[in-house]
């Protein structure tokens, strides 16, 4: 391995180490953000209401594709999700087979619920960092989000309001 190579791999791994790290803060924050809806649910069942907000009415077998699970354990979220009323299930107008899951109008609320404490959280953390790693992380973060295909912010307040 020449001394670019080495010098490329462990700027990768400090890379990935630091992404590691914010990730577990990230999932803290996620999980206290979660803990304060109105209801009950689980991470995963956030991010089926997420992908709903984000996608619009979609098919049990479509979001166990986006959460990579099966379609028996998708239904199943599905289930607890309608039960709190968070959810609604109907046929779809296009294929009487398929049945399409919407999210609804509590559902909204709970996710803004969700978005405003996970707001606060990331303002609390923020608050501890200099002005300028704020931007540094402002732009970091922005292609983070891109690359993985997420919507920003600005969007996804559309999408739910």
């Amino acid at each position: 391995m020449t001394k670019r190579a080495r010098a490329s791999s462990a700027v990768d791994d400090a890379l990935a180490d630091a992404f590691i790290t914010v990730s577990r803060a990230l999932v803290g924050t996620a999980v206290r953000s979660v803990n304060a809806a109105p209801v009950e649910v689980t991470l995963v069942q956030h991010r089926l209401l997420v992908l709903l907000a984000t996608g619009g009415d979609q098919t049990v077998g479509t979001l166990a594709g986006q959460l990579e699970v099966n379609a028996s354990n998708a239904s199943r979220l599905c289930d607890r999700l309608q039960k709190l009323g968070l959810v609604s299930r109907d046929r779809s107008t296009t294929d009487g087979r398929a049945v399409e899951v919407s999210l609804t109008a509590s559902g909204r609320e709970l996710l803004e619920t969700v978005r405003d404490h996970r707001r606060h959280e990331v303002r609390r953390i923020l608050s501890h960092m200099s002005p300028d790693n704020v931007e540094a992380a402002i732009t970091a973060l922005t292609a983070f989000g891109e690359a993985a295909n997420e919507v920003g912010e600005a969007q996804w307040t559309a999408h739910i309001l």
